[in-house]
């Protein structure tokens, strides 16, 4: 016996009612279970739900307003589910079958290009990659959220078995934000400074890992008012995995002055998912001073001292 992989039902909360009946109706008859005996198959709830990196559960905060659920098996990517704002799909399979499901919060194609695998493409070879501006330097990314979760099928004789499994949607993009403190006193010049932070990865694998060559953001710096300062706000990349590092560039009138690597302590600079960082760097000593602060995701921002 054989069941196809199928999308029975999405909940889309702004759809009229006929289009509902209609995909519906549609979907069970092109991917549903086709078999005399449903005993084989297994039918799978998926919820998910959004949690912050400390597990508080912020589903309902209205932060995922996209979802993409990709379904692969040993073989490869299998298909999609359809995406929408809503949280709730279900699909069915044979339960001696194991697929992994991959789920994306916030795919959106202004800043990212979005996926598309051929069929049979690994977890491993899939990914989200970076667009460019007309610069040619890398676009922030949107406020991401990733979920993995394997499913091995279960033995039982109900007839076609009901799961429910729940996606944990974990934020995967990294908030950086870069202070410059007494550079007019330092370079002599009230020339606009130039920042480029570079060393993360162009594209992020299904398995969530950093792939490609090496991006490069350039923020936008602005004069603080009244102040020797400049500030690179907020602005959001990929993470560096655990080994990884970033590099901070620093142009003043046309040329690269520095590049900072690690803060005065001699930690590495790195850009943590889930997590702001705040990066302040200091000319009014003697030599150049580099401080770093990771705080929780929606932190007082600027006005957080470095």
């Amino acid at each position: 016996m054989r069941c196809l992989l199928t999308v029975l039902w999405l909940k889309i909360r702004a759809a009229r009612p006929v289009r509902i009946l209609l995909l519906f109706c549609f979907a069970s008859l092109l991917y549903s279970c086709i078999s005399e005996e449903t005993d084989a198959c297994v039918q799978y709830e998926l919820t998910l739900r959004a949690v912050t990196p400390s597990g508080e559960d912020v589903t309902s905060s209205g932060i995922i307003t996209s979802m993409a659920i990709y379904l692969f098996d040993q073989n490869g990517f299998l298909r999609m589910v359809p995406k929408g704002s809503s949280s709730d799909f279900l699909f069915g399979t044979e339960k001696s079958k194991a697929l992994t499901l991959v789920a994306w919060g916030n795919l959106k194609g202004d800043s990212l290009k979005l996926p598309s695998p051929a069929v049979g493409t690994s977890l491993e070879d899939a990914k989200v990659e970076l667009l460019q501006s007309s610069t040619g330097y890398n676009l922030p990314v949107t406020d991401l959220f990733y979920a993995r979760r394997v499913l091995t099928g279960e033995t039982s004789t109900r007839a076609m078995q009901s799961d429910t499994v729940k996606l944990v949607m974990e934020r995967l993009s990294a908030a950086l934000a870069v202070k410059i403190g007494h550079a007019r006193e330092y370079f002599g010049s009230d020339e606009p400074l130039h920042l480029v932070v570079r060393g993360i990865g162009t594209a992020l694998s299904f398995l969530g890992e950093p792939l490609g060559q090496e991006a490069g953001y350039a923020p936008t710096m602005t004069a603080v008012s009244g102040k020797d300062e400049w500030v690179a706000p907020l602005f959001r990349v990929f993470p560096t995995q655990d080994d990884g590092r970033i590099f901070v560039d620093l142009y003043s009138k046309g040329e690269k002055r520095f590049t900072i690597t690690t803060d005065d302590e001699g930690n590495l600079l790195r850009a943590n998912p889930g997590k702001e960082t705040y990066i302040s760097v200091d000319f009014r000593y003697a030599r150049m001073f580099v401080s770093v602060s990771v705080l929780p995701w929606g932190s007082t921002g600027q006005e957080t001292e470095m």
